[in-house]
């Protein structure tokens, strides 16, 4: 009697030959209907979301029109960053101009969002009174290495930033190279740029004193000195610094002190994370010129704005509301509590952004708060699993590493591959140990004829 094919096999088996059409069949043919038919044979709670991604990308259908077909509910997933951008602003106008490129909507969003935060510097504020809140951002861009494209929507933003006459700093400067550059200026005004945040902090960086210096500069001091042994006493005055920075995840796992995620800085940046993009575009046409005139000439005609930002009493209301619900709801993870801490202030950052983007008028209105919040709830939703292994023991540590890995070779791995593959970290009696709980756990499945492990439906979700 044969024995049965596993189906943590099956799937793997079928996600292969998937991947070999290469989008060369399409809904209406036969092979469709077959693989279709197969699919809703399992459970709809068994069927990876891998799985159905390929789906979509080989036959060329809509998440909506594969539910149609495998007869299920359209699975809940989160809101698409597209309905965030609000029409007839200068967001829309660079959406549109990044339209036909390869990164996620919320790349080219952030992007162009610290080139605005940038550009108002400090001459646009909202007053809390002991503080002033300004529009400069520090966002830190998350993507695998060329999966996303990260670096190319930085590039987009960052060029019409400088078109615009933005100061835009080189990623590999020094804290005595930025006070040095600053230090005869009326105002310390400028954008660093790191497309490759390793380079410009690492771990020597960290101990060298650039983290708390960007700590106080993000904060937009009327005036900050710094003392140091050669040059004395240096005082840059009416600061205004922003920050793009891009990375991978694994670097800010292994690279940055767990440590830092508690203090000042890391509080002060937004994570922007993303593992894919929904677009390809294998030939992009050209960028359309005549957009990007325009949205340099809208980022020139930002510089002049000056003044304080108020709210509508609407507006008011809707805030101090928020505000206050906000005192009842406990943050357990200690990682992101100096977020959460901040969070008010990143909703008023975020909005003076949108009320500029959207008209001169220094007024913000409910919507632009609204929207705000909702753009920072929608990036959260995505740090618990970005950062979810910097929390765990070296035995999760090392389970989610196993499993990373077995995903990225399509949910299969010879044994001696995979011990090869961690040989540098584990020894062999400690691997078998770690993948048996996997297989006691059900993540995971071993063909004895061939030495090859299976990740099951429940290690795909």
């Amino acid at each position: 009697m044969t024995q049965a094919v596993p189906i943590s096999k099956q799937i793997v088996l079928l996600m292969e030959w998937l991947r070999g059409l290469n989008g060369t069949s399409g809904a209406d043919g036969p092979e469709y209907a077959k693989v279709i038919a197969w699919v809703k044979e399992l459970p709809p709670g068994s069927r990876p979301t891998e799985l159905l991604g390929l789906l979509q990308s080989t036959f060329k259908v809509t998440e909506d029109e594969l539910a149609t077909s495998l007869q299920t509910e359209r699975r809940k997933r989160k809101r698409e960053f597209d309905d965030f951008i609000p029409t007839g602003t200068w967001f829309a106008d660079y959406l549109q101009y990044t339209r036909e490129t390869e990164p996620p909507t919320v790349f080219h969003f952030f992007a162009g969002a610290v080139a605005i935060g940038s550009v108002l510097a400090r001459n646009v504020y909202f007053d809390k009174g002991a503080y002033q809140v300004y529009p400069n951002l520090a966002v830190l861009v998350i993507a695998p290495s060329g999966r996303c494209r990260k670096t190319s929507a930085c590039n987009l933003g960052m060029g019409l930033l400088r078109k615009a006459g933005g100061n835009v700093l080189a990623d590999k400067a020094t804290p005595e190279a930025l006070v040095d550059a600053f230090k005869e200026r009326d105002s310390a005004v400028g954008t660093i740029y790191a497309p490759e945040f390793s380079v410009f902090l690492g771990k020597q960086k960290y101990q060298e004193g650039m983290i708390p210096m960007l700590t106080a500069l993000f904060d937009c001091p009327k005036e900050w000195k710094s003392q140091t042994i050669t040059r004395g006493e240096v005082t840059l005055r009416n600061v205004a610094f922003s920050l793009l920075g891009c990375s991978t995840m694994d670097w800010i796992q292994t690279a940055i002190p767990r440590d830092a995620f508690g203090g000042g800085f890391m509080s002060r940046l937004l994570f922007v994370v993303q593992e894919t993009t929904p677009r390809s575009f294998p030939l992009p046409p050209p960028l359309n010129i005549e957009l990007q005139t325009r949205l340099v000439n809208r980022l020139r005609d930002m510089t002049h704005l000056r003044g304080e930002a108020r709210m509508t009493e609407e507006a008011e209301e809707w805030y101090v509301t928020w505000y206050n619900s906000k005192k009842d709801d406990k943050q357990d993870d200690k990682q992101f509590a100096g977020y959460h801490e901040r969070k008010p202030d990143h909703i008023i950052r975020l909005a003076l952004i949108l009320m500029a983007a959207r008209s001169n008028d220094l007024t913000l209105q409910k919507g632009d708060l609204i929207r705000a919040l909702h753009i920072l709830e929608w990036l959260e939703a995505f740090l618990p699993d970005a950062f979810g292994e910097m929390n765990q023991t070296q035995i999760g540590e090392d389970h989610a590493r196993l499993i990373k890995q077995i995903k990225k070779r399509g949910g299969k791995i010879t044994h001696s591959d995979w011990l090869r593959l961690n040989s540098n970290r584990i020894n062999q009696r400690q691997f078998r140990d770690l993948v048996e709980t996997l297989i006691n756990a059900r993540v995971l499945e071993f063909d004895t004829a061939i030495h090859t492990y299976y990740l099951t439906p429940q290690g795909w979700e």
